[in-house]
């Protein structure tokens, strides 16, 4: 199975937010934050810029065609066709006509009105405006273009193309949308995820900026934003770790096996459990999750420092024994101790699976199957292949040395002196579950994103309002009430842009009363002598009358099919469990308390990543909680067989070690998140197994000493790699196990049996 899904390619997600939990509760929230995401998701936007308009164009044709050859998108745009929008405009323009120019004629105004569309004909668009003065005589089409055109932007009609301003250059705009997922990055198609999307931007903007080479014109500078951009280079950093992870893992594991057991068939063996253990997590993961996140695989990578310990306990209880010791009573005597080791690990990891959390969840998967794996391979597999395998003392010199060292550690009266630090520690704990603090931005990525919301200012923000109501027209008059105290907070600079359909399409009573309005102002006489005047036929005249007669309402249908509307699906929900709803986008968000101060029937402001940081703040209480009972539940599984008094003595090492761990970040400054806390569950899983190989042994076995030694230092060799991890949340991990692990082996003696002080 594992061959496989290896031919196949591993189904590898690379989307940060799969990990964490839909975050609300509200399904019609849920389907909002759903639909902007994978819409968003698709979008890629390349400007081209220069001081010169041309070139500033014509590197933007050199981009677009690179963009397209790649194969990567389903569309790219730059040059816009505005042909079939100019008919939807011709079609809508009574019912969607300004409602500035509707305010002048409800005020009588109709001679003003008419001399101030009379004066387009000499304005920078005069010529295209009267190719049309005989199909649009007051120009309300052309108007309601214009109207879709942000500020700050300029369409130039000559090559159809979008023009910004900014940064003492013009700049041209191409959107693309990715042809495959952003987030899948499958093994098994060359063109999925963000690897070729990411490249053939990079591509396209090499193309632009090396015309002005070719041609020995001014510079040109290129920017882009996309999705894909951050994943490919979250998904670069996260496979160069778990390749620096493994590899170092393997390495060091390797080498310490070799100083303690000096035998290349003990070393393959003791990476068997590790090998068998990797490729039933994975297939298994696979199975369950349906793919694997690239983040899980970084953690899996540190799983090699548990995984391998089961077979070193049972080579470790080969030095120093005579001849007649044999593989099979060497398992047979470690069985209860690996059983109980592997149940507390398991449990541990198990643990995290509680919390709707589907990357913990995951993570869980991957080690307990791993885990699970690697303990039936040592009991059922070791003394078959190893029924001829004889002890080799070459090791022992050193052995003794890790062993004299671990001697000198403290008995348990001396340990609780630690108790003093660890409080005070604690006392300087904080807290942080901001969602930002989980993962770093590629500087030159931010940089670029930032260049561009300066110069595209309605560029969408994570938040948004969600509007709702019992029909169309309520979410749309909803939608006024809404944008009428927005607009104090535009012109506060708490915000820079509102994007709202609304804003582009009135409610049907609105739409009636515009053309109402229309028809009662058109129908005096002065208005078909203007026409005259500008030379208009009777027969164009007669049109244009007939024209406004039949003027109807725009539906919300036929105005999202159309050209002119299509770019608004975006914003529109449709039917939902209460009725309709329809999204309002905000940018450059300087004030999220103004925001949430909006207070409206049928609107609620979404900010995803608080209400996302606000439930990893919740799981973090409950990861606490978690350890607090899993103590509980292996102080049973303990009592049993070592008595009350015996199994506390095996979980204390384990609370200390916590505690210290815990401690330590406070002392250090370094937040308690998520990750970190959870984390805590390993160490007090994988302190208990070391204790319990002590408890088993007695206190003067230097063969679970020399295990226990083993097994620690490969656990910190992995997770301590993981603690260097670019990855945040890894990081934060890796360092809690590491300091926790660290502590743990240190206490671990404590759980002893000790003869001398007559503790049981």
């Amino acid at each position: 199975m594992f061959a496989q899904l290896l031919h196949r390619g591993l189904p590898i997600q690379t989307n940060l937010m799969a990990l964490l939990p839909a975050g609300e509760t509200d399904p019609v929230v849920q389907t909002a934050v759903k639909q902007l995401e994978s819409q968003l998701g698709e979008r890629n936007v390349l400007l081209i810029g220069a001081v010169n308009r041309e070139v500033a164009i014509a590197a933007a044709d050199r981009a677009a065609q690179s963009l397209t050859k790649s194969g990567a998108f389903s569309s790219v745009a730059l040059r816009h066709n505005r042909v079939d929008a100019l008919v939807s405009a011709k079609a809508f323009r009574y019912a969607l006509a300004n409602p500035t120019s509707i305010a002048q004629l409800e005020q009588g105004q109709l001679g003003d009105f008419l001399q101030q569309q009379a004066a387009q004909l000499y304005g920078p668009l005069g010529s295209l405006r009267a190719a049309l003065l005989a199909q649009d005589p007051l120009f309300l089409a052309g108007d309601l273009l214009n109207r879709r055109l942000e500020r700050g932007v300029d369409f130039d009609p000559a090559s159809g193309i979008i023009l910004l301003h900014g940064k003492d250059k013009v700049w041209a705009l191409i959107e693309a949308r990715s042809k495959s997922q952003a987030f899948d990055d499958s093994g098994d198609n060359e063109q999925a995820g963000p690897a070729p999307t990411a490249k053939a931007i990079y591509n396209a903007m090499i193309a632009a900026q090396s015309s002005a080479k070719l041609t020995k014109k001014t510079e040109i500078a290129a920017l882009a934003a996309g999705v894909a951009l951050h994943t490919d280079q979250a998904s670069k950093t996260a496979k160069d770790e778990i390749s620096r992870i493994g590899i170092g893992s393997w390495i060091g594991s390797i080498l310490l096996m070799w100083l303690v057991f000096r035998r290349i068939s003990a070393i393959m063996l003791c990476l068997l459990p590790l090998l068998v253990a990797t490729g039933v997590a994975i297939v298994v993961t696979a199975h369950i999750m349906g793919s694997i996140h690239v983040l899980t695989l970084v953690f899996g990578a540190s799983l090699i420092g548990v995984a391998i310990d089961y077979g070193t306990h049972c080579f470790a209880d080969s030095l120093g024994a005579d001849q007649r010791w044999s593989m099979s009573h060497a398992v047979e005597q470690l069985r209860p101790a690996l059983f109980y080791g592997a149940a507390t690990s398991v449990t541990g990891y198990l643990a995290l699976a509680i919390a709707p959390f589907p990357g913990l969840r995951e993570i869980a998967v991957f080690s307990s199957s791993g885990l699970i794996a690697a303990y039936l391979t040592v009991v059922l597999a070791f003394p078959v292949l190893l029924k001829n395998y004889r002890p080799n003392t070459k090791g022992i010199h050193f052995t003794d040395l890790m062993i004299k060292a671990y001697e000198h550690i403290p008995s348990k009266k001396w340990l609780c002196i630690f108790i003093i630090p660890i409080a005070f520690g604690l006392a300087k704990l904080h807290a942080n579950d901001d969602l930002h603090s989980f993962y770093t931005v590629d500087p030159r990525l931010g940089q670029m994103e930032q260049d561009i919301k300066s110069l595209f200012q309605r560029a969408p923000e994570n938040q948004f309002f969600l509007v709702e109501g019992r029909d169309a027209g309520e979410v749309l008059r909803r939608e006024q009430a809404l944008l009428k105290q927005l607009d104090p907070l535009i012109t506060q600079g708490k915000i820079s842009a509102v994007r709202a359909l609304s804003q582009q399409i009135p409610d049907l009573a609105t739409q009636s009363k515009t053309i109402s309005t229309l028809q009662a102002a058109l129908s005096s006489p002065q208005y078909p002598a203007w026409l005259r005047e500008l030379g208009l036929s009777e027969k164009a005249i007669a049109a244009d009358a007939s024209a406004i007669a039949q003027a109807k309402p725009v539906s919300l249908e036929q105005w999202l099919s159309s050209d002119l509307g299509r770019g608004d699906t975006l914003l529109w929900l449709g039917k939902t469990e209460r009725g309709y709803a329809s999204l309002v986008l905000l940018s450059n968000i300087k004030d999220k308390a103004a925001l949430n101060a909006i207070k409206l029937d049928g609107v609620q402001f979404v900010d995803r990543v608080d209400n996302l940081s606000q439930l990893m703040a919740r799981y973090r209480n409950l990861a606490l909680t978690l350890t607090a009972a899993s103590l509980v539940v292996m102080l049973l599984l303990m009592a049993p067989r070592h008595g009350w008094q015996g199994a506390a003595l095996i979980i204390l090492p384990s609370l200390l070690a916590a505690s210290g761990a815990l401690a330590l970040f406070g002392l250090i400054g370094i937040a308690l998140n998520l990750f970190s806390a959870f984390a805590l569950l390993i160490v007090l899983a994988l302190g208990i197994d070391y204790a319990i190989f002590f408890r088993e042994s007695g206190e003067e076995s230097h063969q679970a000493m020399l295990g226990v030694t083993l097994d620690s230092s490969t656990t910190l060799l992995s997770f301590g790699l993981l603690a260097m991890s670019s990855l945040p949340a890894a990081q934060s991990f890796g360092l809690m196990v590491l300091f926790g692990i660290t502590l743990a082996f240190v206490f671990a003696p404590m759980a002893r049996r000790d003869s001398q002080t007559g503790v049981a």
